[in-house]
């Protein structure tokens, strides 16, 4: 179980095999994250588009020289002629012009505006596709973040104040046992809650910075409370 969790770590982080350690830290203890437009702007420094961003450069330079081979090559020479007949000199220049090239280029300038074209789709697919994995992985964090600080705020201090009440009547002989597990059982619960919420949590996380690149830690100082 162990080693699949493990494995599952990897695969989110682009790894095929675990080779990272142990680690220990409470996984109440949730980093403040940036909002979502500000890590939208960090998805063109991902591996992904990057590798895409520089394709695009390197297929723009082949249409430009494509389209480049369909001017006409122009060729001109210049020389110096002796007239012989009343001793002087001339200055002789001829052109030419090849005709036929622009129609020659076409093919070649159709299909590398066509590798161009597909690429711009496939890196706005790819785009959209991050985009969209990193919306909902941030609003996931974002709503077992709060669940978390709601268990901790709210949830759990009332059930620990309720608890210390019921422990406080049985024991004056005011209510029964069963009455106390109960409420020791719904803390319990809660608690379990919280955790589930935390490691949903520390999952989306993950999720964020492969897709972002940012090492979003957590203040070790911070309170985690109950």
């Amino acid at each position: 179980e162990l080693l699949a969790a493990r494995r599952q770590l990897a695969v989110l982080w682009g790894q095929r095999t675990p080779d990272f350690g142990d680690v220990t830290g409470d996984p109440l203890q949730l980093p403040a994250v940036p909002e979502f437009e500000v890590l939208a702007q960090l998805l063109d420094a991902t591996p992904e588009l990057a590798r895409l961003n520089g394709e695009q450069r390197v297929r723009e330079a082949r249409v430009r020289l494509a389209r480049s081979q369909a001017r006409p090559d122009l060729d001109w020479q210049v020389g110096v002629r002796r007239l012989e007949a009343n001793d002087a000199t001339a200055l002789l220049g001829s052109v030419s012009l090849a005709l036929g090239s622009a129609a020659r280029a076409q093919p070649e300038i159709r299909a590398a505006e066509a590798e161009l074209s597909l690429l711009d789709i496939e890196r706005q697919s790819q785009a959209l596709t991050l985009y969209t994995t990193l919306a909902d992985a941030h609003g996931r964090y974002r709503a077992a973040q709060l669940e978390v600080a709601r268990m901790r705020s709210d949830v759990l201090p009332a059930l620990a104040r309720a608890d210390a009440a019921a422990e406080r009547a049985y024991r004056a002989g005011a209510t029964s046992y069963l009455d106390w597990a109960q409420l020791q059982a719904q803390r319990s619960d809660a608690r379990q809650q919280q955790l589930a919420a935390a490691l949903e949590a520390q999952t989306a996380l993950i999720e964020i910075q492969r897709l972002t690149g940012q090492p979003f830690v957590a203040d070790s100082t911070a309170q985690v409370g109950p």
